[in-house]
């Protein structure tokens, strides 16, 4: 593993007034995923402690602890209170197992405010949508499927996680960014939790191209409603159902 920065900014820690918030934590976090990878480690085998891979990466304390966070959150790590970390088993588990807990709020509820607030945030962005915008969520759609055919968790979780991150910045109410900004950990999470199914992951990609297309035709109306089914799609690869039906299920049935 090679070393990341010498020295981090503010905003590459991965603080709130960064322009990416997952900069440094996601490359981190990659780095870690790659090293399982390359020591064919199993379930159960331990890794270096978070201080370890702080000196080990060149990465902040900060850093790792949101990298940990994130791996997490994705089944591919578990945190043992003085014991450390270790790679986890996924199987037999379903998603919602690796919810963190969410600032003490519960997943079904954080499903149901996404499905509100960002198709609301999503309307109030359309406008001001251009090329250029509809171009950088169908880059991150792309990039999302890539990361997606190849199992790279972290990778599609960073992109999923940029993907949304663009319709906010083109939301001109600075109330949404802020409330985003606040509660940008929880819902990040709640978006890298479906993710431990790792063959779902395409879907997720498919879903963001349904939401870019409709911005491209230019049909608002649609683009929310592909946003809300994305959304409660989502929620249903956790097990929870928010009133709508199960992807491919069928409404005769």
């Amino acid at each position: 593993m090679t070393n990341l920065t010498p020295s981090e900014t503010p905003e590459q820690r991965g603080e709130p007034n960064g322009p990416n918030v997952l900069s440094v934590p996601s490359r981190v976090a990659q780095s870690i995923q790659d090293m399982i990878a390359e020591r064919d480690l199993q379930p159960g085998d331990a890794l270096p402690s978070q201080r370890d891979l702080a000196a080990r990466l060149g990465a902040s304390r900060p850093s790792v602890r949101e990298a940990v966070s994130m791996l997490e959150t994705l089944g591919l790590i578990r945190v043992e209170k003085r014991k450390g970390l270790f790679v986890a088993a996924v199987s037999g588990r379903q998603p919602a197992e690796f919810w963190p807990g969410g600032q003490g709020y519960g997943l079904r509820d954080v499903f149901e405010f996404r499905a509100g607030f960002e198709t609301e945030a999503l309307k109030a962005a359309f406008p001001h949508f251009d090329h250029a915008g509809t171009q950088r969520l169908r880059q991150r759609a792309e990039a999302l499927m890539v990361a997606a055919e190849k199992g790279n968790a972290v990778a599609a979780a960073k992109e999923d996680t940029a993907f949304h991150d663009v319709i906010f910045e083109y939301c001109r109410n600075p109330i949404y960014r802020d409330i985003r900004g606040h509660l940008s950990k929880v819902m990040q999470e709640s978006q890298w939790v479906p993710m431990v199914i790792i063959e779902r992951i395409p879907d997720t990609a498919r879903e963001h191209f349904r939401i870019v297309e409709a911005i491209e035709a230019g049909d608002c109306d649609a683009a929310c409603e592909a946003l809300a089914d994305h959304i409660h799609a989502a929620a249903w690869r956790c097990d929870i159902e928010l009133g709508r039906l199960a992807p491919d299920q069928d409404p005769e049935a």
